[in-house]
């Protein structure tokens, strides 16, 4: 049973990301992806930026900016049926209202389809969250137009061009609708403005049609559109155009060009100098830069620079007057015009205001005002969507005041302190609307007090500056208020103490620094007591020896300075004997490097000169010397001290080069990568002492690099990425039988957005959204996919109770996100889940866990979030089962397994996974019946029982291979398996004296398949056990002494799945229903 409260199983799980066909290579890089993806769009491969797009993770940040991208590329492929799906799946799954920009694109979609209804109801939806959004409302006008309903396209173009001026084909479709209804003035106004940012644009040429039509004969019908609220009288101008007087000889031309368009655009712009400007759209809009333009008398020039689109048919006509189009650019449209062009009169700030919109990548981004040609006062920082994402006061061009930022949601993100364009005064940073940072400037640096904040406003981390140094103690605290780290800094460098606390307050590094150098002792702990690392500094180089332990206490390895220079290095095996020894000359360079066996016997060396490998001796058993081997020897061969090879490969110039092989000592492959030039390059595979798959890894430069598959017992487990050896990108954890079990997102190392966990059945079980690391809300659903609960951890803090699928409930408290003190679960009927404790976010103390028999099922002890001290292991009734000892997370220690009785049935002695010594079997009465003896993890001889009772001569146990059996001095057989290689293979058996059995189970290559039974002294069942690849699957059935049953449990894929029965007498009493490890219903 594995699923106390999924929201605390919230550590790092193993990831994925699934390719039709795998590419080990494939390094997860988002901002990689969208680069190729965007270079195939421009190339006009359509197909291929798809494909590309489509490898974004839907836990991605960017995965809706790929579908955005997906969009664009099958709109632009002509593939109208697919992108319609497209669309409709996003908009279906509610994605378009995370990335708004998506109304736009399925809404024009629908529009170009003349699917106007469809098309009117997204653009309805999405103006919800793009009302400011120039784009967005100039495509729901062109749908408008399509449609017929010119009164909302004429309205929603107005809008268009005064949030963006910039938008020219606005300016064109407002002039157009303007003239066709009869406001020649208007239309004009407008396609005046178009043309002077677009001359060439793809409306050029038909505006320049529309403008050189006689105003006096076209456009003379005045329709039902209503362009203005107020204001925009035109009746002068329109009845000097409709009497066609600019057309008359007697009118002068201030242009070379004599055509109706110069004529009637002339007439109308003279007009502008003369018009009594009221509050209409189109005065305030658009008078303001004509009349500007022809105060400055550069109508002449204007006049050839809007025919630039005619330049083929207008010739040497057009081009004899390329001086004065270029000086009229540079010298008015770059300087000059947009300060006119782009002023408006809107709503600032709460007050009706002239402002200018300022325009960056074809947007709007900035809107203020400029006086004397310099931002003044406050503006609005705009998103893409035109949605204002700061509040920026400016003086004479550079930031000066508060500034303040909001993030999507409108929250306040970020206040800051200007003083002439540099940081001066209070920075302070929000996360979710609270205070997070708070920090000083000066002059632009850091000056004074820095100070970081938890969720509840208590202190994460503060320090002091000095014009940008770092000055003082840098003290950070853990979520509960305790210490979590003490860093001295004089003027930038570290001068001091330098602590670091863990979790539970205890220091687990501690040193000195001077002038950024360490400085005397130097120590590293497991607990605060316990030592993993010492050494001595001095100027930055060890004086003496640099030690380092394992959690056991034993020496891990030992490295030896002279004068600060390393001369040798000891590495030990946990069992204390010497595992290998490097010597190196006086200018560092290795020169030796020896390997040794668990009896610290020497079995290789490798000789070196100037760090390059040279040459190896060979050392094998009963020969009095070493044997040379060279590095030309194809393969290059390592042994153990019986012959056996224990690494193959090939060396070049003495590097390593091609395929190397490394071997178990039962011959298996162990690992099996490839080389060039010493380094570690593409496909790894990894193997345990079965023989079976543990992994496959990419490599690039010795670093992981790509797709990284782990495997249990051969079959796939888990699938993640990484990327230059952190991991990253999307994972994903598989039940045994393939099914998704967790899926989620890696950045840079780090748990980021969302953590699903999926029940056998492919329902979703929880959601845990974080944000880089930090775990920020859990989600829990019942069987029926009903929100059980929801934990905001980061604006939660205090004491919590919740309940799961209207059977459990638990209790416990978060200070500023991190479980911590005591947490407990129990049945809705009283009987108890769990019982543990927490220590800011990490397991600390007793841990108790409980078979839903009520029994104690788990008895463990956590240390910082690690196992440490006596395990123990009882079955679904309470017996104990299984004693290990941890130190620090390693199984280090005795190993004791115990019959129903309390006897023992077997006892080992292990040291992080590899048993060393005498493994002792015992029948229920308590009496050894056989002793294997452990060597590095292989089994090298037994003793079984003599005439006497007591264990006889060893037998020699050759190739990790034989036939095992005990027998009692009757006759009859104690104990009986064989092993494969190491490997325990078919049934083991354990009988008593009689020769009845008393345990027996089946094995399959070191692996648990199928029964295991255990029996009464009186030779009935107590429990049979069934198992698949080493896990719980099937029935688990439980029997009293009489041989009535007593438990029944269903597992699937190692989870309690299906019913949990309880009977007494023989008789049902309870029945639990489980469905992937969590209790859903009880009957009684």
């Amino acid at each position: 049973m594995k699923k106390i409260f999924l929201a605390i199983f919230v550590l790092a799980s193993i990831s994925s990301y699934s390719q039709n066909k795998k590419d080990y290579s494939f390094s997860y890089n988002t901002d990689s992806i969208l680069t190729n993806g965007l270079r195939s769009y421009y190339n006009e491969k359509y197909d291929d930026a798809v494909k590309e797009y489509q490898k974004i993770s839907k836990y991605d940040d960017k995965y809706l900016t790929a579908q955005y991208e997906i969009g664009l590329a099958l709109s632009a492929a002509g593939k109208k049926e697919e992108l319609r799906k497209h669309f409709e799946d996003l908009y279906n799954n509610g994605s378009m209202k995370e990335k708004p920009i998506m109304y736009t694109s399925y809404g024009s979609f629908l529009s170009d389809e003349k699917e106007y209804e469809k098309a009117e109801k997204i653009f309805e939806e999405g103006a919800i969250y793009m009302s400011n959004s120039s784009n967005f409302l100039y495509n729901q006008g062109i749908l408008y137009l399509r449609k017929g309903d010119l009164q909302k396209s004429v309205d929603i173009l107005k809008k268009v061009v005064t949030i963006n001026p910039n938008l020219t084909s606005g300016h064109y479709f407002l002039g157009s609708l303007a003239l066709e209804n009869g406001n020649v003035t208007e239309g004009t106004l407008a396609l005046l403005s178009y043309l002077i940012l677009n001359p060439t644009g793809r409306y050029a040429s038909e505006t320049i049609t529309k403008l050189n039509k006689k105003y006096g004969e076209n456009y003379i019908t005045k329709g039902d559109l209503k362009f203005s609220e107020s204001g925009d009288d035109f009746s002068e101008i329109e009845t000097i155009l409709s009497n066609q007087l600019p057309l008359r000889k007697a009118y002068k031309v201030k242009s070379s060009f004599d055509d109706v368009i110069i004529r009637q655009m002339q007439a109308v712009m003279e007009y502008t100098k003369e018009h009594k400007m009221q509050d209409g759209f189109f005065e305030t809009t658009y008078i303001p830069w004509i009349k500007d333009l022809m105060s400055k008398n550069h109508f002449e020039a204007y006049s050839y620079y809007i025919l630039l689109s005619l330049e083929e048919d207008l010739g040497k006509k057009l081009t004899t007057h390329k001086k004065k189009i270029t000086a009229f650019y540079e010298s008015y449209i770059i300087k000059d015009l947009w300060n006119v062009y782009a002023k408006r009169s809107v709503n600032h700030f709460g007050k009706k205001q002239d402002v200018i919109t300022f325009i960056e990548d074809g947007r709007p981004y900035l809107v203020g005002n400029v006086i004397n040609g310099k931002k003044q006062g406050k503006f609005a920082l705009l998103d893409d969507n035109g949605n204002i994402i700061g509040e920026l006061n400016l003086e004479n061009d550079e930031l000066h005041g508060k500034q303040i930022y909001f993030d999507e949601k409108g929250n306040v993100d970020l206040e800051r302190n200007f003083k002439n364009g540099k940081l001066d005064g209070e920075v302070k940073e929000f996360e979710n609307g609270k205070l997070n940072t708070v920090e000083n400037y000066k002059d632009g640096k850091l000056h004074g007090l820095s100070t970081t904040f938890y969720g509840n406003g208590s202190k994460r981390c503060e320090l002091n500056f000095t014009e940008g140094e770092r000055n003082g103690t840098l003290t950070c605290y853990h979520a509960d208020g305790t210490k979590s780290s003490e860093v001295v800094y004089n003027n930038g460098k570290l001068d001091g103490k330098y602590i670091i606390y863990n979790e539970v307050g205890d220091i687990t590094y501690t040193a000195n620094y001077k002038n950024d150098l360490l400085e005397g002792n130097y120590q590293q702990f497991f607990d605060g007591k316990v030592l993993k690392a010492e050494a001595t500094y001095k100027n930055g180089k060890v004086e003496g020896n640099y030690k380092e332990y394992y959690t056991n206490s034993k020496l891990n390895s030992e490295s030896f300075y002279t004068a600060g220079k390393i001369t040798k290095t000891i590495n030990y095996h946990i069992t204390g004997e010497k595992s290998s020894e490097l010597i190196f000359d006086a200018k560092e360079q290795l020169t030796s490097y020896s390997y040794f066996s668990i009896r610290g016997e020497k079995y290789f060396e490798e000789i070196y000169k100037g760090n390059e490998l040279k040459s190896g001796l060979q050392y094998t058993k009963n020969a009095a010397k070493p044997k040379e081997v060279s590095l030309q020897k194809k393969p290059f061969q390592i042994a153990n001290l019986n012959g056996n090879v224990i690494v193959s490969g090939n060396y070049d110039k003495g590097k390593k080069n091609g395929e190397w092989n490394y071997y178990f000592s039962n011959g298996y492959l162990r690992i099996k990568e490839n080389n060039v030039a010493d380094l570690q390059q593409g496909l790894s595979y990894n193997y345990n002492r079965t023989g079976e798959l543990n992994s496959i890894s990419n490599y690039k430069d010795d670093k992981i690099n790509g797709l990284y598959e782990v495997y249990d017992n051969g079959i796939l487990s888990d699938i993640y990425y990484y990327s230059n050896g952190t991991q990253n990108g999307p994972f994903t954890a598989y039940y045994p039988n393939g099914k998704v079990k967790v899926e989620g997102f890696y950045k840079n190392g780090e748990l980021h957005n969302s953590r699903i966990t999926y029940r056998q059945n492919g329902q979703i079980s929880q959601k845990t959204k974080y944000n880089e690391g930090d775990a920020v809300l859990n989600e829990s659903f019942d069987i029926n996919n009903h929100k059980d609960y929801e934990i905001d951890y980061i604006n939660k803090n205090g004491k919590i109770t919740i309940t799961n699928n209207k059977t459990t409930t638990s209790e416990f408290s978060i200070v500023n996100g991190n479980f911590n003190g005591k947490y407990t679960s129990k049945e809705n009927t009283g009987t108890p889940i769990v019982d543990m404790e927490f220590k800011n976010g990490v397991r600390h103390n007793s841990y108790k866990y409980y078979s839903p028999y009520g029994t104690i099922q788990y008895e463990r002890n956590y240390y910082n979030g690690k196992l440490h001290g006596i395990d123990k292991i009882y079955d679904l009734v309470g017996n104990l089962r299984l004693i290990d000892e941890f130190t620090f997370g390693e199984n280090n220690g005795k190993t004791v397994r115990f019959f129903k009785s309390g006897k023992k049935m077997y006892e080992y002695t292990s040291f992080d996974g590899s048993n060393e010594g005498d493994y002792i079997y015992y029948n229920q009465e308590g009496t050894p019946i056989l002793k294997v003896v452990y060597e590095n993890n292989m089994a090298i001889q037994y003793s079984n029982l003599n005439s006497e009772g007591v264990f006889g001569t060893p037998i020699e146990i050759v190739n990790e291979t034989a036939i095992i059996e005990s027998k009692y001095p009757n006759g009859k057989l104690a104990i009986k398996f064989q092993i494969e290689k190491g490997n325990i293979t078919g049934k083991l058996i354990v009988q008593n004296k009689e020769g009845n059995p008393e345990y027996e189970a089946n094995y399959k290559n070191g692996i648990l398949e199928g029964n295991r039974i255990e029996y009464y002294s009186n030779g009935k069942i107590y429990k049979r056990e069934n198992f698949k690849n080493s896990d719980y699957f099937g029935e688990q059935n439980y029997f009293d002494e009489e041989g009535r049953p007593w438990i029944t449990a269903t597992f699937e894929n190692d989870e309690l799945h299906g019913d949990f029965l309880i009977y007494k007498n023989g008789k049902l009493l309870v029945t639990k229903k489980y469905d992937s490890d969590e209790l859903v219903k009880i009957i009684q």
